[in-house]
């Protein structure tokens, strides 16, 4: 077979003869490219295709030189002190001190960057060169060279892919205001953030579902929303709980934006605070979450970022996330947007019943629906417990589905007749003597049963059984202390009604001498007002108060709700002191009082104070001051429409309903200062108002000072 050969290249090397007839070998020869013969030879080698030349393969792949070539312009050799051109290496040298070298980019240490080609050369001195020819790479040389060209191309690759992903993903900041450690998934993406802590995860764009779990617990919060093209900075606070800041601030030079929450006592800053929201979206801006710029005039040593002309991002550093967020939403009457917060909370902590109590009150503010959901899931958790259970019946009521509730606990209590827990939950929805005959009918079937036994006690009290209300609270102080503190107001009531004084007021002198109690200040007021009656020093658990810590500032309130007098003048100017005294002598500046304070402010109030104050906004007809009220002392639907009637001097009687005494007595003054009804019905409401308010606190004061 004849083989092509343009450059001669058999004359020159006739060894390539005995190999020509390789089809790879014969086609190189062909092209008249001593390179592309090189690199036949080189791959022919490599895949063993002519085992028996083996030899005269490695022999002709070592000389390089065989398959030099000429070329068209000089090798640049141009440079400045280490990096520039040059000549790298001497392999295949000659006697005559030539030798293949690389020709290259050189950076500094002698490092070849970029190989540009091999030249059979001959330095003539330092930075000189005689160059003969240009020879192909050897096979280290032809991989190396093959694998940067491989590498330039992936990295623009990359690029690009990169640059596809940046295009078409967006970060999503994540914060976690609990103090429990959360997992959460995004995106099919995961990611754990510590207690307080927050994260980043990048999605894709368009429709982004999530969700953030506890362990042990389940999930809390929920993520759903379209993720667009823009830059903007987009936050899931977890179920609202973290609280954030936007404020910006900025220096003479104008150069710092400080992202905290400024003492508003000292800077006035256009400021804007979020706690509740779950999802935030704001303009682009540098360096989010940053730590303080250094120099800056405004660094306190919290979080600063570059100048922006947008309002930035800050978490607050007022208080530990949640904790927070209810100060403020509380301090501003903004209960409502933490329903979310509430209830995962309640989750985390396996719907212990007062963060129950607290999530379904918070999700009452929302809606009714909302709240019989969170008490129905709550219950779910906790199926044999009671206090679940009353929950759950509560709201339901206030959604006005009271006589579905009767026939549901009803057809309990038929299916379960030897269950104390089925018979009191049927029977603790009836009112009045139906109910209370109920009550006594589960007491004598379960007679060692606290539950029923508290129920049985407390609605022989309102209704004015006081020694048969007396013996059973007996009963249950040997059953259940616990219970029984529970119905400690009511305990000193009966007593009281009986004439058992001395014995009311060693009730509350054990219970105020507890320096744990949380109503401890409450109860030295009501020692005050016992010792009152029977002659004793009323001041003396109220002058051993500290005036700091806890009680700082309010131990003038509970001085005033006992009748005594203050003993700090500045504290006349605080909003409780001045409602207390309010109750006490105008009822016109009481409600225009409590229409200034906020809502957990009310919470500070006695019962009977707090049904004087139900009772007069019912009077005036303030509908937000009545319902505060109303949640407050826990009146259903039926019990808060039957008052109103009642108060506002309709035709209806209380005496069947199962109102508490101090409401009792509260809608019977209120009621007589109605100029429409008669004054003999007036005076007899005022001597029943007074005959039950057998603490003789703020409602007989009021009979007395209050103006007709």
């Amino acid at each position: 077979m004849s083989t092509s050969d343009p450059s001669h290249l058999l004359q020159r090397i006739p060894e390539l003869k005995l190999l020509a007839e390789a089809p790879l070998i014969c086609r190189a020869i062909a092209t008249g490219d001593s390179f592309k013969v090189y690199r036949a030879l080189l791959l022919t080698r490599l895949f063993r295709r002519l085992p028996e030349h083996r030899d005269l393969l490695n022999t002709l792949i070592s000389e390089r030189r065989l398959f030099a070539k000429g070329y068209k312009n000089r090798p640049c050799l141009a440079g400045v002190k280490t990096l520039g051109f040059g000549f790298l290496g001497e392999t295949e040298k000659d006697d005559d001190g030539s030798h293949i070298a690389l020709h290259a980019v050189i950076v500094p240490f002698a490092i070849a960057l970029i190989p540009l080609g091999y030249y059979l050369v001959k330095s003539t001195g330092p930075r000189q060169w005689h160059i003969y020819a240009r020879v192909p790479p050897g096979i280290a040389g032809w991989l190396y060279n093959r694998g940067l060209a491989l590498a330039l191309v992936s990295l623009l690759v990359l690029g690009a892919v990169h640059s596809y992903y940046q295009a078409n993903t967006k970060d999503i900041l994540l914060l976690n205001g609990f103090d429990r450690e959360l997992m959460v998934t995004l995106d099919e993406r995961h990611a754990r953030i510590e207690a307080f802590g927050r994260t980043t995860i990048n999605v894709r764009q368009g429709r982004v579902s999530g969700l953030a779990e506890v362990k042990n617990a389940g999930t809390i919060d929920r993520f759903e929303q379209q993720i667009g093209r823009d830059d903007k900075i987009r936050i899931w606070n977890i179920a609202g709980a973290a609280p954030l800041v936007h404020s910006a601030i900025a220096d003479e030079k104008n150069t710092v934006t400080e992202l905290v929450a400024p003492n508003p006592a000292t800077r006035k800053v256009p400021q804007t605070r979020y706690c509740g929201t779950s999802f935030l979206e704001f303009s682009p801006v540098k360096n989010t979450f940053g730590e303080a710029a250094a120099g800056s005039s405004l660094s306190v040593g919290k979080m600063t970022l570059e100048q922006s002309p947008d309002p930035l991002v800050s978490t607050d550093n007022t208080g530990s996330g949640l904790a927070a967020c209810l100060e403020y939403v509380t301090e501003h009457g903004l209960e409502k947007t933490m329903a979310n917060a509430l209830e995962a909370l309640a989750v985390m902590r396996e719907w212990n019943i007062i963060d129950t109590q607290a999530a379904v009150k918070t999700a009452q503010l929302v809606s009714g629906d909302q709240a019989i959901r969170v008490a129905k899931r709550a219950l779910q958790s906790h199926p044999e417990s009671i206090p679940h259970e009353r929950l759950y019946q509560q709201v339901r009521e206030e959604a006005g589905e009271h006589q579905m509730l009767l026939a549901e606990y009803a057809a309990h209590a038929g299916q379960e007749p030897g269950s104390a827990r089925a018979q009191y939950l049927y029977a603790v929805l009836l009112t009045g003597h139906t109910g209370l005959d109920a009550m006594q009918q589960a007491n004598l079937k379960f007679p060692q049963d606290s539950t029923v036994l508290s129920s049985l006690a407390w609605r022989k009290a309102i209704h004015a059984d006081y020694a048969g209300a007396s013996q059973d609270m007996m009963q249950l102080r040997k059953l259940s202390p616990k219970a029984a503190d529970a119905l400690f107001d009511v305990e000193v009531n009966v007593l009281l009604a009986l004439g058992r004084k001395l014995e009311a007021l060693n009730l509350i002198n054990v219970s105020v001498r507890d320096k744990t109690s949380e109503h401890r200040a409450s109860r030295a007021a009501d020692f005050a007002l016992v010792a009152k009656q029977v002659n004793t020093n009323p001041e003396h658990w109220l002058t051993q108060l500290p005036v700091a810590g806890r009680y700082a500032g309010s131990v003038d309130f509970y001085r005033v709700r006992a009748g005594l007098a203050v003993q700090n003048a500045a504290n006349l100017a605080s909003q409780d002191v001045s409602l207390a005294l309010a109750l006490r002598n105008n009822p016109v500046q009481a409600v225009r009082q409590a229409r200034l304070i906020k809502r957990y402010q009310l919470s500070h109030l006695a019962r009977d104070q707090m049904s004087l104050l139900y009772a007069e906004a019912v009077r005036v007809a303030d509908p937000v001051l009545i319902a505060m009220t109303r949640t407050a002392l826990l009146l259903s639907p039926a019990e808060n429409d039957l008052l109103q009637q009642f108060i506002r001097g309709e035709a209806v009687e209380i005496t069947d309903a199962d109102i508490a005494i101090e409401i009792q007595s509260a809608a019977y003054f209120i009621r007589s200062r109605n100029q429409q009804i008669s004054a003999q019905e007036r005076a007899s409401l005022r001597h029943k108002a007074e005959k039950i308010d057998f603490m003789r606190g703020i409602i007989s004061t009021a009979l007395r000072q209050w103006p007709a």
